[in-house]
């Protein structure tokens, strides 16, 4: 599970979506950096992918999911680089 769900929704059940959302926004969040220039421009090409992918899922945890349970159990996880 991401680093970035806190401690209290790990392992736990019955958690809310806004739980998940404030979560996913954090992960957003310290994935930001990486979209300026100079340091996106630095990226390879299979990191600007696992990056993208990263977020997208993130983005689509609502939607891919019935239930904030099911979304914490599935959260994408982050590659070590980023």
């Amino acid at each position: 599970m991401s680093d970035y769900i806190p401690t209290l929704i790990d392992g736990a059940i019955g958690f809310t979506w806004i739980e998940v959302r404030l979560s996913r926004e954090d992960a957003l969040k310290s994935t930001d950096l990486w979209y300026l220039k100079d340091r996106w421009d630095n990226l390879t090409t299979t990191q600007k992918g696992q990056l993208n992918s990263y977020r997208q899922a993130l983005r689509d945890l609502p939607q891919t999911y019935d239930n904030p349970d099911e979304a914490v159990d599935n959260w994408p996880s982050r590659e070590d680089w980023f």
